[in-house]
């Protein structure tokens, strides 16, 4: 893993030396790579996707600007992009499979303490009522355990504003579960 000191420097070297662009490609592969599995399910589609979000962060790399977030950030933000147009051009809709682990997160942070059947059923009706902004928040969040720096630095708003919005897209969540359980 590269420290931030190291990522900088990799970075100027690599706006005007592209195979220098190397170790950040070994660095951040994995997680890009998982993040877009994650959604795809498809290793073939997600290989191809992967090639594609280094590619593009290859050429928009001089004009990326250190901020101090973690390069990865930038990297999730064009796979995000990526991912979102693969389903556009496919026409599919986003599933992203979760954990028993997020989803009691995600219950206690909704202050819900039904049966947990009932909750997972209704919490996965309602996940899909959101729309996909406020789905991307919540799976950013909640899912990926993103923190709200980072998720500013991938959705390009700043923290303050992915905090209000998270929050936001959890109580339309939560007004949706009410209505569900009516």
């Amino acid at each position: 893993m590269l420290t931030p000191e190291q990522e900088k420097l990799i970075i100027a070297r690599a706006k005007t030396d592209p195979p220098a662009f190397g170790p950040l490609y070994e660095a951040h592969f994995n997680v890009v790579f998982g993040f877009i599995f994650k959604r795809l399910r498809d290793q073939e589609a997600t290989a191809e996707l992967t090639s594609m979000v280094f590619l593009k962060a290859l050429h928009a790399l001089p004009r990326y600007e250190w901020t101090g977030a973690p390069f990865s950030s930038w990297l999730i933000s064009i796979a995000l992009n990526e991912t979102r147009l693969y389903f556009r051009r496919n026409k599919t809709d986003v599933t992203v499979p979760i954990s028993e682990t997020d989803v009691t997160q995600l219950r206690e942070e909704l202050n819900n303490d039904e049966d947990l059947e009932q909750s997972l059923a209704r919490l996965a009706d309602s996940l899909g009522r959101l729309e996909s902004e406020e789905q991307e928040l919540i799976e950013l969040r909640f899912f990926e355990h993103y923190s709200f720096a980072q998720m500013g630095e991938i959705l390009s708003i700043s923290s303050d504003n992915a905090k209000t919005r998270t929050y936001r897209a959890l109580a339309r969540l939560r007004t949706l579960m009410l209505k569900a359980a009516q």
